[in-house]
């Protein structure tokens, strides 16, 4: 079976054979799939999640749960979406049974500092370089901050469009919404994220 296929677009829609493939269980289908959508997978829902232990756990489940539901999928999305989908509701469900929202992480200072609050390493040859740099991961810190304390819906299409690059067809697959609702979304997201980040 001809590999490049099932690399190029991510679509099954077209291509049987790779569909075949993959609700056959030929290992190496899964493994092109594994290799090529695992990595953002796992970071979409440890930046859902908040932290790479529950991400990991996440991811994994759901990709077992796809290899045993493949003869679900019709093609009528791509597997992508579709992979995204998985994951999402996963993660929602962690998310519920939680019931509360995890933040992000924390960009704080400890690389500049030691615990005796002293520049870890000497400041020779300042040139304003590294008070730039300094000010660059304090307003990271401050988006990564207020982007875990985002509703739900909000962080969900920012990380997917800002941060999987997945395109606007492809989020509204995977999250079952119009293409008008993700524009409305995406918008109310960035606006309350840059309000957030101003006055935090």
């Amino acid at each position: 079976m001809d590999r490049s296929s099932m690399q190029g677009t991510g679509v099954f829609q077209g291509d049987s054979d790779d569909l075949t493939a993959l609700k056959a269980g030929d290992s190496d289908a899964w493994r092109v799939v594994l290799v090529r959508y695992g990595p953002s997978l796992l970071a979409y829902a440890t930046r859902l999640l908040g932290d790479r232990a529950s991400g990991e756990e996440i991811t994994q489940d759901s990709l077992v749960n796809i290899y045993r539901t493949i003869d679900r999928f019709d093609g009528r999305c791509s597997l992508k979406s579709w992979l995204y989908r998985a994951v999402h509701n996963r993660a929602i469900d962690e998310i519920r049974r939680r019931k509360r929202y995890v933040d992000v992480g924390d960009t704080g200072l400890e690389d500049y500092f030691n615990g005796g609050g002293r520049w870890r390493h000497d400041c020779l040859g300042w040139d304003g370089l590294a008070a730039k740099q300094l000010d660059d991961k304090r307003l990271l810190g401050r988006v990564q901050e207020q982007m875990g304390r985002l509703p739900h819906a909000h962080r969900e299409v920012l990380l997917l469009k800002e941060v999987e690059g997945l395109d606007s067809a492809e989020i509204c697959a995977a999250l079952e919404i119009s293409p008008g609702n993700l524009r409305l979304r995406i918008h109310r997201a960035r606006a309350a994220l840059r309000a957030a980040v101003v006055e935090a």
